[in-house]
Order: structure tokens, then C-alpha cells, then sequence
């Protein structure tokens, strides 16, 4: 049985602009309380298909995760079995609302999906879960304000 989360915020940003933020996964300590360490390993450093990243979060064992889909300018996923038992997957999905911003400007919806699966799932989901939703909401909440300012400073 897989153990669900998914949590959604609107961003009063071009899609392009959240994109760039997202997916540098590298600064996201820079601008979120959700991660504390991020590094791409590898010679590519950047996020791509087969691309292995280690993650530190408060409150979290560290995890290495490797992105396993990618649409370029919309979204990634990536999955992590460094926990035995228990394979989590997160996606991450932005939907651009062209011309629904304030004052007609872009905007999108972000998602970030969070599942667990397998033995010790659930057991995974009563220790740490109520964290990682913790660590999923302000994720989204700080992207909100980091691709808002970045909006803002563009014009």
C-alpha cells in the first residue's frame, strides 16, 4: 500500500521563471528552510534523467535520490530508497495559467507529490511523515516567494 501526500500552491510568476528556480536544485538552501544540503553528483552536475542527488533536510536522514522524469520548463521526479524497506518518490508539476495573475500576468500552480511504498512504508510514514509534509509545505510556500521576487525583479 503506498502512503500519499500532495500539496499545491498558486505563484503569481511565469512559468519559466519558477522552472529556473526549481530546478536548481543545487541553491535550494539558499531560499528554503526545507533543505539543508543539495549536491548533483556526477560530472553534469544538473538535473537530468539518471542524475543521483544527495539531500539533507532538517529532521530527515539524509537521502540520495535519483531523478527518474523530467520535463524540461514543467517539472521533475525523483525516488529514493536509502531508507531499507521504503521507496519514497516525489514529483514536483508546474501548470501555467497565462494571463490569470494579478493584473493579467502569468501565473502558474505548483504541485509536489510525495508517495512511499513498500514493508515498512507505513511504519516510515507514522515516524517521519508528518516532517517530510511539514518539509514538502514550506517548500512550496518559500519557491512561492523566491519566484515571486524574481519576477518582480526582471520588470
Amino acid at each position: 500500500m503506498a502512503h500519499a501526500y500532495s500539496t499545491s500552491v498558486r505563484i503569481e510568476a511565469p512559468a519559466d521563471v519558477v522552472w529556473q528556480v526549481l530546478s536548481d536544485v543545487e541553491r535550494m538552501p539558499a531560499w528554503t528552510g526545507a533543505m539543508s544540503r543539495v549536491t548533483v553528483l556526477g560530472p553534469e552536475r544538473a538535473i537530468v534523467v539518471g542524475a543521483r542527488v544527495e539531500v539533507e533536510q532538517p529532521g530527515l536522514p539524509a537521502a540520495t535520490w535519483e531523478v527518474d522524469g523530467l520535463t524540461e520548463g514543467q517539472g521533475f521526479s525523483w525516488s529514493s530508497s536509502s531508507t531499507p524497506g521504503v521507496r519514497t518518490g516525489t514529483a514536483h508539476r508546474i501548470t501555467p495559467l497565462p494571463g490569470a495573475g494579478q493584473h493579467g500576468g502569468a501565473a502558474c500552480d505548483v504541485t509536489t507529490a510525495v508517495a512511499r511504498s513498500g514493508m515498512l512504508a507505513g511504519l516510515t510514514d507514522l515516524a517521519a511523515g508528518p516532517r517530510a509534509r511539514e518539509l514538502a509545505d514550506t517548500l512550496l510556500a518559500d519557491l512561492r516567494s523566491e519566484a515571486e521576487l524574481r519576477a518582480r525583479n526582471k520588470t
